[in-house]
């Protein structure tokens, strides 16, 4: 963690090497005029001549390179883009400006896109969690169990969600074109994006008791749709809840450490985020009322990230159980900086988080309490297209949350 800031600095550096060429080359000439002697460290020197370096294969590119060069910008986007692939790390990513506007709109449930869901890329593609009513890409064709390969002819192995997400939803009026794996057929399909607006959040009351709530993504508006969700199971009499994590790949942590403040007592342990073995770690805990009312988290092979925070924190916490298949295992933190000279960003692998009792599921993933998969021939069936009477592991996190409360009275 000491060493981000300087990770930071040289990153920022390389993203403006012509301006900081410039002004080193400038100094230098002028105090060679006045017969000055320059003094600087050896690692100083060999950081401005690393840049210099790289000025001088920009020009070079301008001048020498046969047909139509990029331009200054586009080779310094290229630069910092070129450093950011160096690290193992399938996490960073360099935004332009306009890059990260779009990548905000998205995350924030109103924005220029097609309208799906997508998990995270495997070796394969990306699975289509949701397909959203009203949306481009329902009326395309896509459907929710479709794997994207490709997009624009780019496989998708090996790259980030969000990069992804970028690929997928384009530019206003620019159609994409997505290859797509649907069971043993490959169908290529031609979308074009519009504004769309989701909410993150669904809600239901089952049996006049039983509270039921779905998170998509804690991203936008969710942790505010969350407490509405939560206020109105509440007012009606709710004495059991189950929280639908399934198909959840993530998202901002201060959405679910608000989320979890709900749920959890004054005081307990929502997660730490840091480095492992280290006591500077930020820990985040709770500054609520527990929950009083039975609680089950729903999860599979699909739940990401911040919903492996919340399944961690309640399970550590012993607030709940957790229902359903081994999450995805994806245990670490990424942190958006902006570079002042360009107005770019770059978010980088900056950390790792912790469950209260201090394990870093990264690669490993949160085994449930109860571990519950559906039926073998409902496996391949997107849980959309499921009905709610076939869903084994909705109803085991029912029967479990309903006997306790029947246990309560």
């Amino acid at each position: 963690m000491k060493s981000f800031p300087r990770i930071i600095l040289y990153v920022a550096v390389g993203v403006l090497i012509v301006a900081l060429a410039s002004s080193a080359a400038t100094v230098l000439v002028m105090n060679r005029q006045a017969e000055d002697i320059i003094t600087m460290g050896a690692e100083e020197y060999a950081q401005i001549s690393d840049l210099l370096a790289l000025n001088e294969i920009a020009e070079d590119i301008e001048e020498m390179a046969y047909g139509d060069a990029p331009s200054r910008e586009e080779l310094l986007t290229g630069a910092a883009q070129g450093m950011v692939e160096t690290l193992d790390d399938i996490y960073a990513k360099y935004y332009t400006a306009e890059e990260y506007e779009q990548y905000l709109s998205t995350i924030n449930g109103e924005y220029f896109g097609i309208g799906i869901l997508i998990g995270q890329p495997d070796e394969v593609g990306s699975l289509v969690l949701e397909v959203y009513e009203g949306n481009p890409a329902e009326a395309a064709g896509v459907q929710v169990g479709d794997i994207i390969t490709a997009i624009d002819g780019v496989t998708l192995s090996g790259l980030s969600l969000d990069e992804v997400s970028s690929m997928m939803n384009g530019q206003s009026g620019q159609a994409v074109e997505l290859t797509i794996l649907r069971g043993e057929e490959s169908l290529t399909l031609s979308v074009t994006g519009e504004t769309v607006n989701i909410s993150r959040v669904q809600s239901a009351l089952f049996n006049e008791h039983t509270g039921y709530i779905k998170i998509d993504m804690f991203t936008g508006e969710c942790a505010n749709e969350f407490s509405e969700a939560l206020k109105d199971l509440k007012s009606r009499n709710m004495r059991s809840l189950v929280i639908d994590l399934r198909n959840n790949p993530g998202g901002s942590l201060d959405a679910v450490v608000e989320i979890c403040d709900a749920l959890l007592g004054r005081g307990q342990v929502i997660v730490s985020v840091g480095e492992e073995g280290s006591e500077d770690n930020t820990v985040y805990t709770a500054t609520g009322s527990v929950i009083d009312v039975p609680l089950a988290i729903l999860v599979n092979e699909n739940s990401a990230s911040a919903s492996e925070i919340m399944a961690g924190a309640i399970q550590d916490n012993a607030a709940g159980i957790i229902v359903g298949t081994r999450t995805y295992g994806k245990g670490v933190v990424q942190t958006t900086v902006r570079i002042e000279q360009n107005g770019g960003w770059l978010k980088l692998t900056t950390s790792a988080y912790f469950t209260p009792n201090g394990q870093n599921i990264h690669g490993i993933g949160i085994t449930p309490d109860i571990l519950c998969d559906l039926p073998e021939d409902l496996q391949e069936t997107p849980l959309s297209e499921i009905d709610q009477s076939e869903d084994a592991q909705l109803w085991a996190a029912l029967d479990y949350v309903r006997e306790a409360a029947n246990a309560q009275d």
